[in-house]
């Protein structure tokens, strides 16, 4: 089940969403905004798990040392 919400957004963010409908990438600003917040929730995920690398490497040992780019994760803001 669906919930309408009223938001107050810029002329910029309308434009971004409108780029996302003409680029083909949404249906309309709703789906833009709908997939805008799939994104969130994905990146969300992958934070967590990034974190938690993060924090066995730095407690184990990097199980693949030869990577040490790994480290990157551990500046995620």
């Amino acid at each position: 089940m669906s919930q309408q919400i009223a938001v107050r957004l810029t002329e910029e963010e309308l434009a971004i969403l409108d780029t996302e409908v003409e680029a083909g990438r949404a249906r309309n600003r709703s789906d833009a905004v709908r997939r805008s917040i799939a994104y969130l929730d994905r990146y969300r995920g992958y934070r967590h798990d990034a974190e938690i690398i993060t924090r066995v490497m730095r407690e184990e040992g990097s199980v693949y040392p030869d990577l040490p780019v790994m480290s990157v994760f551990s500046g995620l803001d």
